[in-house]
């Protein structure tokens, strides 16, 4: 299939009246540089949602057309991310561009079916959020520049902290429904317990800040599932609501989906930190019935089921205990 991508470039350039400043036009559209544009225009680089929404607005086309959802294939949408081309800001930036244009929308949701925790509680605790940049540029993608270096808090500069706080609160004035599982907790634990034994982190004071700040990240989703609302840190402003499931028959896939007005859009996570989207309404509906499913199967723990909350924390909290101390929280 000929590259969507290079489909709407065309057209926008067949429509326009003056086809040479097309690059111009998008730059200050999409708020990017112009090397930038030139990357999109030869198709180097993908346009996120959030850019597509603003092009779709800018030249009043249809999003569904944009997204070419009139067909029956599922077509895919974004970038991959490696040491060659992967940038820690680029990745905050694009998420905070997404999110920011998602809060547009009247009617918008984020549904989660989690395997691991979503993303952004770890942005809300810079402890922990070092410590998964961490885990995604050395271990996972493997970024030769991280090759020899052990962990510390100062790969984690002001200017990232920032951008994560700006894209935790973006994601706190978002209605969400998550669906979890006890075992979300695990690859966090045992990703520290594996940098733990080969000394990549060998200060004590670190693992223990580290620990604290996964401990801090539960008790701050057990507030809002309290609440029904989701909130940052030590703020007392409200967000959106917040409606908090849970399944101890299935451990997600970190399925996202998102809903903006009446477009639904799934994320499908690969290869660790990717994502790539479509707006393919079969394969949306589809996923969306799938969740249904599994809230069907699921307690409900916001607001109500306060006795199946307090279980379902106090388990992580003790996970974490266990992997912390190496000895079981009832120990004597």
């Amino acid at each position: 299939m000929e590259n969507l991508q290079q489909d709407l470039f065309k057209k926008l350039k067949a429509s326009s009246l003056n086809p040479g400043g097309l690059a111009d036009e998008l730059v200050k559209i999409l708020g990017v540089s112009k090397d930038s544009i030139y990357r999109r225009l030869k198709g180097e680089k993908q346009l996120s949602f959030g850019e597509l929404v603003s092009v779709a607005k800018a030249y009043n086309l249809s999003l569904d057309g944009l997204l070419d959802l009139w067909n029956d294939d599922i077509v895919f949408h974004g970038d991959y991310v490696d040491g060659k081309h992967f940038d820690m800001e680029d990745y905050l930036l694009s998420l905070l561009s997404n999110l920011n244009r998602l809060e547009q929308f009247e009617s918008k949701e984020l549904n989660y079916l989690s395997k691991d925790l979503p993303i952004f509680y770890y942005l809300m605790f810079p402890h922990v959020a070092a410590f998964k940049f961490f885990v995604w540029t050395k271990t996972q993608m493997q970024f030769e520049e991280m090759r020899e270096t052990k962990f510390s808090f100062d790969l984690l500069s002001p200017k990232l902290i920032g951008l994560s706080r700006q894209a935790a609160e973006s994601y706190t004035r978002i209605p969400s429904v998550e669906v979890l599982n006890a075992d979300n907790i695990l690859n966090d634990l045992r990703q520290l317990e594996y940098y733990k034994d080969t000394h990549i982190i060998s200060e004590k004071k670190d693992l223990d800040l580290i620990y604290q700040g996964l401990d801090q990240m539960i008790y701050h989703m057990e507030e809002q599932a309290k609440m029904g609302r989701k909130f940052m840190p030590g703020s007392q402003v409200q967000g959106a609501s917040y409606k908090l499931y849970v399944n101890d028959f299935y451990v997600g896939d970190n399925t996202l989906i998102a809903r903006a007005g009446d477009t639904k859009l799934v994320y499908v996570n690969h290869a660790a930190i990717n994502f790539v989207y479509t707006a393919t309404p079969a394969f949306a509906e589809y996923n969306i019935e799938f969740l249904n499913n599994m809230i069907k199967a699921s307690s409900l723990i916001s607001e109500v089921g306060e006795r199946t909350r307090a279980r379902f924390f106090n388990l992580i909290h003790d996970r974490i205990h266990t992997y912390k101390t190496g000895v079981g929280p009832n120990a004597d």
